[in-house]
């Protein structure tokens, strides 16, 4: 089992450890950076052999130490390093030792193995303590280096460890030995008896990353959700390039694509080596926002298409062996926006001139394939007769059979919108475009007319077919404008993720501070205790004040809904505790939840405070009754 990556983010008042385990076979198959391997794991209980439901036993503890190291086929000689359980208690830490001693004994150990406790560093994270000392022993044999116990001076007298090997680990070193396995341990012990110990190795992977570029242009992704924080992750993949990051680019790009949320800013570089994407990357041009993507479709361009396309895209190699150039241009093209399609792209508009209007209306589905081809060809035999002045009679009798096969096999509506460069018209999605639209566009190849003029942020399918290079720019703007990539498609062997700077996110204030509006303004001081003698219309503006108080929130009308000020079960909490200390009435969780607001609230506390004025009347006068004098 591989351990994979973990995170320790700081985040001004709290930390979290994440460890994920994957199949070692799986971690290699996708490329995944391998912190350790866990090679063994075991969990028992002392039962019986306790002297208490919070005493541990030593026999218990050493059995688990002996099953996690047959799990893992090793033995104690093999560990270099114990991440101990090491609580610094009495009690606790003198059976710890000796039940390692005891495994170590049993299996004949008595090498060098170094002891150390991440809680004299952090102290006691509770339920989170044997995951805090896995994520240390990953490191310990990761990096190669054994850590200091600090403030660690001696053992308790009880503890011995004599003859065993183990020792206290007071300073940072080097793992000894640096040409063998590193192998660790970590024990993690709970109330009750339960023991648990895991042991880890570092991952030897069989061919380490050379740094060296292949030369491949490979896509490189970044994006954020402000233009602020893609500068500011745009700056950190800068200074880490420039810093010396000795990875593969292909490396990087995996990193990238696969190991970031894709957020709504975005710019994609398309370089062969670290150097190059460097000099990209420095460029402070602001990110693309995602939005509607248009292609521009026109078959009739003069493009000379890179035949080795062909063994990346194999829905070209078709196309490629088509005889007719124009017929090629067509395949070309529909095989294209395939592929396209397949990769995830999905286009709002095709823009099509000339025989690509017929192109973009089969891929559409508002023409059937062979008739779009048939017309797109007859297209471009139109427009060579009248370039080289050649008979008319030929050009109409190609109309003619535009027309007829038009009429024979009628359009539909296409599932996405098709904008007629030549006709200066847009059929939306959905809409029958009429036969007389496309005899329109066959009409057009007997006028002269230069190149077609395309949106600017439109993005050039044919062009893209010059090669592998310009094929990866345009999956770019694509995933620039919204674009859900697969990657894979576009990735060649098995490059692996690497480490690269993390996302920069911004501190902002919540509702618990500044209230929905988001607003800087200081909450409310904290309201000064009253009399609980308030008279009723006094009430409502207290409970008003109270939920202003403890919400964040200004000016809270009576019938304001106390969930849509952002409240919940912990907020309800506060204000029952603020209800308590300002009118003296203890108001339950759940009535103050079901009241829902200021005004509901109140005329709870009225009840309340009338339920209690009435039971302290009937109490004084019992109490009263029972002191009346009386003759025995």
């Amino acid at each position: 089992m591989e351990v994979g990556s973990y995170l320790v983010a700081d985040a001004e008042s709290f930390e979290v450890g994440v460890v994920v385990l994957r199949p070692l076979a799986a971690a290699l198959r996708d490329g995944d950076r391998i912190h350790a391997v866990l090679h063994g794991t075991a969990v028992n209980n002392d039962g019986s052999g306790r002297q208490s439901f919070a005493a541990p036993s030593v026999v218990g503890q050493r059995d688990v130490i002996l099953a996690a190291l047959a799990d893992a086929r090793l033995d104690s000689r093999s560990i270099g390093y114990v991440e101990a359980h090491g609580t610094g208690t009495a009690l606790g830490d003198p059976i710890e030792l000796a039940a390692l001693r005891e495994a170590r004994e049993q299996t004949g150990a008595d090498n060098p193995c170094a002891i150390g406790a991440v809680k004299s560093s952090i102290g006691h994270l509770d339920t989170a303590a044997g995951m805090a000392g896995l994520v240390k022993a990953v490191l310990c044999v990761r990096e190669g280096v054994l850590p200091a116990t600090v403030n660690h001076r001696e053992l308790l007298p009880s503890a011995d460890l004599g003859g065993s090997g183990l020792y206290v680990n007071t300073r940072s070193r080097p793992w000894p030995d640096p040409g063998q396995q590193r192998y660790a341990a970590v024990s993690a012990l709970g109330v009750g008896g339960t023991n648990a110990h895991v042991v880890i190795g570092r991952h030897v992977a069989a061919s380490e990353p050379g740094g060296a570029d292949d030369g491949a242009p490979q896509v490189l992704p970044l994006s954020a959700r402000s233009t602020e924080s893609f500068h500011r992750l745009r700056e950190r993949l800068a200074d880490a390039l420039t810093g010396g990051l000795d990875q593969p680019c292909a490396d990087v790009a995996r990193t990238l694509q696969d190991g970031r949320m894709p957020r709504e800013l975005r710019r994609a570089w398309v370089a062969s080596t670290l150097s190059e994407l460097s000099t990209r990357v420095k460029d402070e041009t602001d990110p693309v926002a995602a939005g509607p993507l248009e292609v521009a479709v026109d078959p009739g361009a003069s493009v000379s298409p890179d035949p080795s396309l062909a063994d990346r895209i194999p829905a070209l190699r078709t196309a490629l062996e088509h005889p007719e150039r124009a017929g090629r241009a067509f395949l070309l093209g529909h095989a294209a926006l395939e592929e396209l399609d397949a990769l995830g792209v999905r286009f709002a508009t095709l823009v099509a001139h000339g025989a690509g209007e017929y192109l973009a209306a089969a891929f559409a589905g508002a023409l059937d394939h062979d008739v779009a081809l048939r017309c797109a060809v007859r297209y471009e035999a139109i427009r060579t007769v009248v370039q080289e002045g050649g008979d008319l009679s030929v050009a109409e009798e190609y109309l003619t059979a535009v027309t007829d096969d038009l009429r024979a096999h009628p359009p539909t509506g296409p599932d996405r919108a098709l904008r007629s460069l030549s006709l200066g018209e847009t059929v939306p999605a959905g809409r029958v475009p009429s036969v007389d639209h496309f005899l329109d566009v066959a009409q057009t190849a007997v006028m002269p007319d230069g190149p077609a003029t395309f949106p600017a942020d439109a993005v050039d399918l044919m062009g893209a077919l010059s090669s592998w290079e310009s094929w990866l720019e345009l999956a770019a703007r694509c995933w620039e404008r919204g674009a859900d990539l697969d990657w894979i498609r576009l990735r060649d062997g098995s490059p692996r993720t690497v480490d690269l700077p993390l996302y920069p996110f911004e501190a902002r204030r919540h509702w618990a501070i500044d209230g929905p509006d988001r607003t800087a303004a200081a909450p409310p001081a904290p309201l000064a205790p009253m009399n609980a003698d308030v008279t009723e219309q006094d009430v409502t503006a207290v409970v008003v004040a109270i939920w202003e108080s403890v919400l964040g929130v200004p000016d809270i009308e009576p019938d304001a809904d106390f969930f849509a000020l952002g409240g919940h079960s912990l907020v309800a909490a506060q204000i029952a505790a603020r209800l308590r200390e300002r009118l003296g009435v203890g108001v339950p969780l759940g009535d103050l939840l079901d009241a829902g607001t200021p005004e509901g609230v109140a005329e709870l506390v009225r009840e309340l405070k009338a339920s209690a004025e009435l039971y302290g009347r009937l109490t004084t006068s019992h109490r009263a009754d029972l002191t009346e004098s009386f003759e025995l």
